[in-house]
């Protein structure tokens, strides 16, 4: 499988230009076989909390949802390990959008859609359809609304969506955004049936769809033919969409929050493709002969954030001492089993704008760390509640041992295990003290990254970390064109980063996934697409 070219380039956050699109729908992994009939069996540790591509926030809620919707264009792809492929953010692929240009201002974006293509329902996917499902993202203003305007807000980037006629979309920009494209690449710009959503709740602003929470109203791929949240779902090739057929006809997806059972299931072949088992199960697996492992360089990070507006963590002397208190290296290497990358900053080393200077690994040193401590002036022991999913077995041991390397210099962790939902309500609205995430971007720019933590003002700050320096530098970096610039200002940012300490960097993950030897086509992305996935 090789990469295709169709479509623009976009370099970074380089200049925003006219750019005309090849016409032709995405195909990313440069296949068009037509879908096999043997069922593809999926596992994952971890489930999402919704499945509504407007309301979806985590990794987790992302794992159906590009084989659910159609999105007005795609992320490319390039080769990977092992003769799979991963996904490529520098390319944009036409979807159900076959060309579009930028006005001279890089304010105004005009999309010209491909024409015929259907929901299920047998409803036209068109440009009234797009312009119902951007504007109801953008209306319920969950964290599909904070994607699609770049985490701009006051004012929102995305002033108004136009349906000129059946094929045509505009959309209007506050200001230019060259990551504009790759924001409505992103499964946040999922393209739903409006009959579908208004018969089933409808739009409401500032709130959430429950019923789209577990339902599908997409004309993706594949259509949704069961779902039992956290247990299972059946995906089916859909005989309406409009593009390429996917590769699979069935796919059988389980959440399975016993890893030994999990391991159980890829060793005897009841599982083909399987996700979250943790560093020794992968590493187990490395020596069979009927399961591969193909680890992939990607930009999520393990972390343990410490809200700086909540005790102790409002001592920047605790927060150095729990950064130089915790065993990193023997993380990755006893935990991980090599499947990470140590580094310390805002900035993983597998993004554009990491600086190697300032973004080094921090050595556990428990003697700094107890002499931070007194240092403080904050009373021992200290309390702390860690936050970690239920099912994710990397989180459940790395807890343990951030949990002993902490008691050492007197801070006192109590572990609490939480639903994806209960974890996502905890960490998003400012409940808790203290959690482990599999953190990343929706797209991997710095620029975009960095709005969630760097900006004192931002909306999404759930690090509450404000270093007033790095605001300003941030909004220098998102506003220039400059590659070489940007560098220079992502340095100066993590150069502050660093000597605040505002959270735990454990280390950036390189993702392993236990295919079956059976699996003869895989594609790899953080947001999951399972289009190009197929087995023999």
């Amino acid at each position: 499988m090789r990469t295709t070219t169709l479509g623009a380039i976009i370099a970074g956050a380089g200049l925003v230009i006219p750019i005309v699109a090849a016409c032709a729908a995405s195909d990313p992994a440069g296949t068009q076989s037509p879908a096999g009939g043997t069922p593809l069996r999926v596992s994952f540790a971890t489930a999402p909390s919704s499945i509504d591509p407007a309301k979806s926030c985590t990794g987790e809620d992302r794992q159906l949802l590009n084989s659910l919707y159609v999105r007005l264009v795609d992320f490319g792809a390039k080769p990977s390990e092992a003769g799979t492929t991963k996904i490529d953010y520098s390319k944009i692929l036409p979807y159900l959008a076959k060309s579009w240009t930028a006005s001279d201002d890089g304010k105004t974006y005009t999309f010209q859609l491909n024409t015929g293509w259907k929901f299920p329902s047998g409803a036209a996917m068109d440009a009234s359809a797009v312009k119902f499902s951007l504007d109801r993202a953008l209306t319920m203003n969950q964290c599909g609304a904070t994607i699609l305007n770049d985490l701009y807000s006051d004012p929102n980037l995305i002033t108004e969506i136009a349906a000129p006629d059946a094929n045509t979309v505009v959309i209007t920009l506050d200001k230019p955004d060259p990551q504009i494209l790759s924001a409505l690449a992103d499964t946040s710009g999922g393209i739903v049936d409006p009959g579908v959503v208004n018969a089933n709740g409808g739009v409401v602003k500032d709130t959430a769809n429950t019923w789209m929470d577990s339902h599908s109203a997409g004309g993706g791929p594949f259509t949704l033919e069961s779902y039992s949240p956290g247990t299972s779902a059946v995906l089916k090739a859909n005989p309406a969409f409009g593009g390429p057929p996917p590769l699979s006809k069935e796919i059988n997806v389980t959440w399975t929050t016993s890893p030994a059972t999990e391991l159980v299931n890829v060793q005897n072949g009841a599982t083909d493709i399987a996700f979250g088992l943790g560093g020794s199960a992968f590493n187990s697996l490395r020596s069979s002969s009927s399961v591969q492992v193909v680890s992939y360089d990607d930009t999520q990070s393990m972390l343990m954030t410490m809200p700086n507006n909540k005790a102790p963590w409002t001592n920047e002397k605790v927060r150095e001492a729990a950064v130089l208190a915790i065993p990193t290296q023997d993380i990755i290497k006893n935990v991980m089993y090599g499947f990470g990358k140590p580094y310390y900053g805002p900035i993983p080393p597998s993004m554009p704008g990491y600086s190697d200077q300032y973004g080094q690994p921090v050595a556990q040193d428990i003697a700094k760390a107890k002499a931070l401590i007194a240092e403080s002036g904050v009373k021992t022991p200290i309390e702390v509640t860690l936050d970690i999913q239920s099912g994710d077995q990397n989180q459940k041991t790395i807890s343990t041992i951030v949990q002993s390397a902490l008691q050492q210099i007197g801070i006192n962790l109590t572990l609490r295990t939480l639903t994806s939902s209960a974890w996502s309500d905890a960490v998003y609205n400012g409940k808790s003290q203290a959690a482990l995430r599999l953190d990343g971007p929706a797209y991997a720019n710095a620029g975009y990254y960095l709005q969630y933590d760097e900006d004192c003002d931002s909306a999404y700050n759930t690090g509450y970390i404000c270093i007033p320096a790095n605001t300003d530098l941030l909004k220098q970096a998102r506003a220039t064109s400059d590659t070489a610039k940007q560098n220079q200002l992502y340095a100066e940012i993590t150069k502050n980063y660093v000597a605040r300490f505002p959270r735990v960097t454990l280390y950036q993950s390189l993702t392993p996934v236990a295919l079956n030897k059976t699996v003869k086509s895989f594609h790899y992305s953080e947001s999951l697409d399972m289009r190009r996935w197929a087995k023999s």
